[in-house]
């Protein structure tokens, strides 16, 4: 009975030869030594497996020494036949094909060479031409070969960016959960609702992912398509066979590598960020619980200050008070009595010289401040056509004229005309609509300071950043020297 040929089965899927000390990877697949560690080589982190795409963290391959014995075997037993050299002749002329005209693209015999056909076209001895050929199809090899990493690393990226997206959204699901299942039947419907909210968005963003992904595979394929075919050819000894259709094989070796356009991994912010989504039930909630009086609506009522600690940070956010402190108040700014508002005075306090008091600016810090944790808090802002709100670190120069910027320690938000010229982000004359009450939001951990539209809590603006001290609220009611801005600056009260 005869041997049973074993060939495909003894062929590495890299170099498609017979295995040359074949190794074994961790999801069961065979290669050459040399073909993976060269295919791992310029793979930065974790690695995967060219034929089943499994992703390892660790390099571990191991020799297959079962295979080895049946390769050694395989090639013992292999009686290399050796074939008689086929002759090619041209059917017009019964010739031997020993020309190739660089016109036609075609080999021909020195007859044809010589006829009217073929008399002013440029024609080259075959071997010659399949010389430069090859030299033109190794080229488009190895161009074609970097396009592929270039389209698997872009589908790595694809992959790894919708993994983080499914950790993101697992995330969001279970703090949803864990936030509403204290709440009976009222917060278990709005648990539902927002649960719906979050999936519906995250799944256009998926859609884009995946449409992303499935344009790379799409490239992938057709890189890999080309190069099993250049690779083909490049084995075909015998010139004429090799030059078949050579400008069309020619021409698929063109091909470029396409990335798709980059999809954020961020869920959009009315999802994801801190406070809108806890926020707006919050007082749904405190409505229902304890009931406003009929003349009341409910979006009345609104939290002065909001505190989450980083050890609280799966409970519903508590309101509590925030004042202010008049020994940072620069002498021009009155304080109410109960420490809830600030207005400009139409004349200098007599007030000592506190290190901590603004001279410069008519600002007032909080008495809270904050190192560590999420916060939130309300600020009145009525019709007045000037004022300044946000965090400040508490080194800022209390005492000279600086830009107020991140880079100096201000992270504010502003209503005055000159904002881009004073480095403070101009979103509030951008809006139809101007804010009454203004939402502030601070995650100190997550460097980031939010600030909403409080009766609505659209977003206005976000800064990110690195925080590395002591954060405090800070306020500027701006001058009433025109007279057209004499309401305070209110810290809301419940």
């Amino acid at each position: 009975m005869a041997s049973p040929d074993l060939t495909q089965e003894l062929t590495c899927p890299i170099c498609l030869e017979i295995f040359t000390q074949p190794v074994s990877l961790e999801c069961g697949h065979h290669f050459c030594s040399s073909c993976i560690s060269q295919s791992w080589q310029k793979v930065p982190g974790d690695v995967s497996c060219p034929q089943c795409r499994q992703v390892f963290t660790q390099r571990n391959i191991r020799p297959a020494l079962t295979l080895i014995n049946i390769v050694e075997k395989f090639r013992g037993q292999k009686v290399k036949v050796t074939q008689p050299q086929e002759e090619f002749y041209c059917q017009e002329h019964e010739e031997k094909l020993k020309l190739f005209c660089e016109v036609e693209h075609k080999t021909i015999c020195v007859v044809c060479g010589m006829s009217r056909a073929h008399k002013t076209h440029s024609v080259i001895p075959i071997k010659e031409a399949a010389q430069i050929y090859k030299n033109k199809l190794e080229t488009s090899l190895e161009t074609l070969q970097k396009e592929m990493d270039l389209s698997l690393h872009s589908k790595r990226e694809r992959e790894d960016g919708i993994l983080h997206m499914k950790a993101e959204v697992d995330r969001l699901r279970n703090e949803i959960n864990s936030e509403f299942e204290k709440m009976h039947k009222f917060l278990f419907e709005k648990k539902e609702l927002l649960k719906a909210e979050l999936e519906r968005k995250s799944n256009k963003v998926f859609e884009e992912m995946e449409s992303n992904l499935t344009k790379t595979m799409d490239e992938l394929s057709s890189l890999e398509g080309a190069i099993r075919d250049l690779k083909s050819r490049l084995e075909v000894q015998e010139a004429p066979e090799f030059l078949k259709d050579i400008q069309d094989l020619l021409t698929r070796s063109q091909m470029e590598f396409h990335k798709p356009g980059t999809v954020s991994t961020q869920l959009p912010a009315d999802i994801a960020g801190e406070p809108v989504k806890y926020i707006k039930v919050w007082r749904e909630m405190r409505a229902a619980i304890s009931p406003a009086s009929p003349s009341v609506h409910v979006s009345s009522f609104t939290p002065v200050f909001l505190t989450v600690t980083a050890s609280q940070s799966c409970s519903l956010p508590v309101p509590a008070s925030l004042t202010l402190d008049p020994e940072t108040a620069h002498n021009y700014l009155i304080i109410s009595q109960d420490l809830t508002s600030v207005r400009f005075g139409n004349e200098q306090l007599a007030r000592p010289d506190h290190p901590g008091r603004f001279t410069e600016y008519y600002y007032v810090l909080s008495s809270q401040s904050f190192t560590s944790g999420r916060h939130y808090w309300e600020v009145g802002l009525g019709n007045k056509p000037g004022w300044v709100v946000g965090v400040c670190r508490e080194s800022v120069n209390r005492k000279a004229n600086i830009t107020r910027s991140p880079e100096n320690g201000f992270w504010v938000i502003a209503r005055l005309p000159d904002c881009k010229s004073l480095k403070i982000p101009d979103v509030i004359s951008q809006r139809k609509v101007k804010p009454r009450k203004l939402g502030i939001y601070l995650d100190y951990e997550g460097g980031q300071v939010s600030f909403y539209d409080a009766e609505d809590m659209s977003h206005l603006y976000t800064f990110t950043d690195t925080f590395t001290e002591k954060l405090y609220p800070i306020f500027n009611p701006c001058n009433n020297k025109s007279g057209d801005n004499p309401d305070p600056l209110t810290l809301l009260s419940g």
